[in-house]
């Protein structure tokens, strides 16, 4: 999907797939998780689930391709930001909270990895082409064991064509099972969604997911 659309859907404040509150399975799931590891989140927006994780002794790199995005997280937050070059992308920084504004695929260029990552609307974002060179880009920047906190959505995809996209548990074990262990943590349907209460949505449902990083070969 060209960075131009994300840009337009930003400036034209079209963000339904931004989440006002904490994701749920974030609160539910992260509580075993060591603190003070750091904890990528890939295509990260506005998401105040970042301001959770910071919360919860985590260092924060996110990435995410719209300044209006990022400048919107600071000043609704009340956030002071730093912001300085880092390799291909302008860091932007408030304590250990940092994101990096550019294309995510150019993260390898930093030289980090990861042992936590969390993704509640990154997979979901991009088109059935980009999902692969996601999941093998995040075979890269995740660590032998570790571990990565996936958020997916299923409806029928032939009633939206956008995103959000659909991404169904045997889509999500194509992608991710050759480097992964892919466990699936709960389901919950969303009855009350607008579009499943306008009907054009027959069901609109949210799936979590733990990724373990397998052995390199």
């Amino acid at each position: 999907m060209e960075a131009a659309f994300w840009h337009q859907r930003w400036e034209e404040n079209r963000i339904g797939f931004h989440q006002a509150d904490f994701n749920r399975w974030l609160q539910s799931w992260w509580s075993a998780q060591q603190q003070g590891e750091p904890v990528l989140v890939p295509l990260c927006g506005k998401s105040r689930d970042m301001l959770w994780l910071s919360g919860q002794g985590h260092p924060v790199d996110g990435f995410e391709l719209s300044s209006v995005a990022i400048n919107s997280f600071f000043s609704e937050n009340k956030l002071n930001e730093t912001v300085s070059a880092e390799g291909p992308y302008q860091c932007h920084q408030h304590d250990s909270l940092r994101i990096y504004e550019g294309d995510f695929f150019a993260a390898p260029e930093l030289g980090r990895r990861y042992r936590l990552a969390y993704d509640r609307a990154a997979l979901i974002a991009l088109p059935t082409a980009m999902r692969r060179q996601y999941a093998e880009l995040m075979s890269r920047l995740i660590e032998a064991g570790g571990q990565i906190l996936l958020v997916t959505l299923e409806y029928q995809p032939e009633q939206q064509r956008q995103p959000p996209f659909s991404v169904g548990e045997m889509e999500v074990r194509t992608l991710f099972e050759r480097h992964f262990q892919v466990e699936v943590l709960g389901r919950a349907a969303e009855l009350d969604h607008p579009r499943v209460l306008s009907g054009q949505l027959s069901y609109f449902d949210e799936v979590a997911y733990r990724l373990v990083r397998r052995p390199e070969a």
